[in-house]
C-alpha cells in the first residue's frame, strides 16, 4: 500500500490515531508537489520505511516486503535469484515452503542476509531467556585472540582448561546453550593468557582450547542468527588452528567455513573447501587419528548438503555414499566434538531430501533411521525437525507435530531458536480446520 502524503500526516496517523499498517506493508511517503509551481515542497522529501515485522510473519512474507521496499516485482526477484516466478508466488502466498536454496538465493539477490529473511535473532525469546545478556560478554571476549596484556594472575594448566573445554564441547553437542554461553568468555581469556605465557607442548595444548572454544561460539552464534559474531569466531579459528598443529582442527575450519556458504549461496565455494580440506588430510598425522576419520567423514556429509541445495541429487547421493562407506568401517566416533557415524548418515540424507522439498522421500528414508538411547541431543534434535517439516508439507499435520514435540523434548533451546520449527509452526498454524490446542501451546512457546 502506498500513501501520498506530507510527513506530519502519517505521523498524526500512526502516533496519534494509533494506526499501524501490517507487517508485510511498506509505507512510501513521497513529495508533494505545488500546484502553482508543480515542484517538490522543500520541506518535504521522499522516504521509505518499513514497519517491523509480525511475529506471524514467515519467511515468504518477510521475502515479499522486502522484495517491494527494494523495488522489484516478482518476475524482477525471480530473474535476480534464478527461480521461477511461479514457486516465488507460491512461497510468497505461504503455499510452498521458504526452502533453504530459495532463501540463501533471494538473500543474494536482495542484498541481505538469510537471517534478515528468516526473522533472526529472535529477540523476544532471547530476553525472556536472557540469552542475549549473555551475548555481550562473548563478543567483548573476542576482542583479545593475539595481543599478551599484563596479567596479573597466572592462568590455569592448558590440561585443565581442556577439561573445561571438553565440558563445553559436550553442552554443545547435547544443545545445552545458556550453560555453554556462560563459560565461553572465561575460557577464551583463560585460554589466551596460557597461550601467551607458556611454551612447547603446553602452549600448543592452549591454542587447541582456544580453538575449540571459538569452535562453541560459532555453534551458539550461528543457531541464534547472530551471523556477523559467527563469522568473526570463525576468522579467530582460522588463525588459531594451524598453531594448534592439529589436522582435525583445520579440517574443523574448512567445515563451518563450508557451512557459511550454505547462507550465502556460494556453493560452488563450498565444494571447494570441502574437497581441498580433504585433500590436505591425506596422509597427515595426527594425534588422534579416529578423529581424523571422523573429520573426513563430515566433509563428505558437508558436501552432500551443498550438493542437495545445488539441486544436485546424483552428487548428494554419491557424497553420501562415500560417508556411509566410511561410517561402516568407522562406527560412531564422537571426537572433535562432532557425531559422526552410520546414524547420522542417515540423519542427513532425511535432511536433505526435506530440504530439496521432496518430502515423500524424507519420510520414507526416515523409517530407517534408528536413533540410539543416549545419542547426541543437538543432531536428534535436528532430525525430528527436519521430519516435522517433511510431515507437514506433505499433508500430515497431526505427525509434523509430534514430530515437533519430540524436537522440543530433546532439544529444546535449540528448537525453540531454530526457524524450521517456526516456519513448520507457522504452516500448521494457517492449514488447520479447527482451533488445536496442542499446536496453539508450541507456538506460543516457540513465539509465533
Amino acid at each position: 500500500m502506498t500513501f501520498w502524503a506530507d510527513t506530519s500526516v502519517i505521523h498524526l496517523l500512526t502516533e496519534r490515531r494509533g494506526v499501524v499498517p501490517r507487517a508485510a506493508e511498506v509505507i512510501t511517503i513521497r513529495p508533494v508537489r505545488s500546484p502553482a509551481a508543480g515542484v517538490p515542497s522543500e520541506c518535504c522529501r521522499r522516504t521509505e520505511f518499513a514497519v517491523p515485522q509480525s511475529i506471524d510473519e514467515h519467511t515468504g512474507a518477510r521475502i515479499a516486503r522486502i522484495r517491494k521496499q527494494r523495488g522489484l516485482t516478482q518476475q524482477g526477484l525471480a530473474i535476480r535469484a534464478h527461480l521461477s516466478k511461479s514457486l516465488l508466488s507460491k512461497v510468497e502466498c505461504g503455499q510452498k515452503p521458504a526452502s533453504p536454496a530459495l532463501v540463501a538465493a533471494c538473500a543474494r539477490a536482495l542484498g541481505v542476509s538469510t537471517s534478515d529473511l528468516l526473522g533472526q535473532p529472535y529477540a523476544d525469546e532471547l530476553r525472556r531467556d536472557r540469552m542475549d545478556a549473555l551475548i555481550q560478554p562473548i563478543r567483548e571476549g573476542l576482542e583479545n585472540w593475539d595481543i599478551a596484556l599484563g596479567w596479573e594472575t597466572a592462568p590455569r594448566p592448558a590440561a585443565l582448561i581442556w577439561t573445561d573445554v571438553q565440558r563445553a564441547l559436550e553442552q554443545r553437542r547435547q544443545a545445552r546453550y545458556t550453560d555453554m554461553v556462560r563459560d565461553l568468555p572465561v575460557l577464551i581469556d583463560e585460554s589466551v593468557r596460557a597461550v601467551h605465557t607458556s611454551s612447547g607442548e603446553e602452549q600448543r595444548l592452549a591454542y587447541e582450547c582456544l580453538a575449540e572454544t571459538f569452535r562453541c561460539v560459532f555453534t551458539v552464534a550461528w543457531k541464534l542468527g547472530f551471523l556477523d559474531l559467527a563469522t568473526v569466531a570463525l576468522d579467530r579459528l582460522a588463525w588459531t588452528a594451524p598453531r594448534a598443529d592439529e589436522p582435525g582442527l583445520a579440517a574443523m575450519h574448512a567445515f563451518l567455513r563450508a557451512q557459511t556458504t550454505l547462507s550465502s549461496g556460494r556453493y560452488d565455494v563450498g565444494l571447494r573447501v570441502v574437497d581441498r580440506a580433504l585433500g590436505d588430510l591425506d596422509g597427515q598425522e595426527s594425534r588422534r587419528p579416529a578423529g581424523i576419520e571422523a573429520m573426513r567423514g563430515m566433509l563428505h556429509l558437508r558436501a552432500a548438503t551443498i550438493a542437495g541445495r545445488m539441486k544436485d541429487r546424483d552428487h548428494a547421493d554419491a557424497r553420501l555414499a562415500e560417508a556411509r562407506t566410511l561410517a561402516q568401517a568407522t562406527g560412531e566416533l564422537p571426537d572433535f566434538g562432532v557425531t559422526w557415524g552410520p546414524v547420522n548418515v542417515g540423519v542427513h540424507a532425511v535432511a536433505i531430501a526435506s530440504e530439496a522439498d521432496d518430502f515423500g522421500r524424507a519420510i520414507e528414508l526416515a523409517q530407517h533411521v534408528r536413533i540410539p538411547r543416549g545419542w547426541t541431543r543437538s543432531r536428534a534434535g535436528h532430525h525430528w525437525m527436519d521430519l516435522g517439516r517433511a510431515h507437514a508439507w506433505a499433508g500430515h499435520p497431526d505427525r509434523a507435530l509430534d514430530c515437533l514435540h519430540h524436537a522440543r523434548r530433546i532439544a529444546p533451546q535449540q528448537t525453540r531458536y531454530h526457524p524450521t520449527v517456526r516456519e513448520t509452526v507457522l504452516a500448521l498454524k494457517r492449514r488447520e480446520r479447527a482451533r488445536n490446542g496442542s499446536l496453539a501451546q508450541y507456538a506460543d512457546w516457540v513465539g509465533v
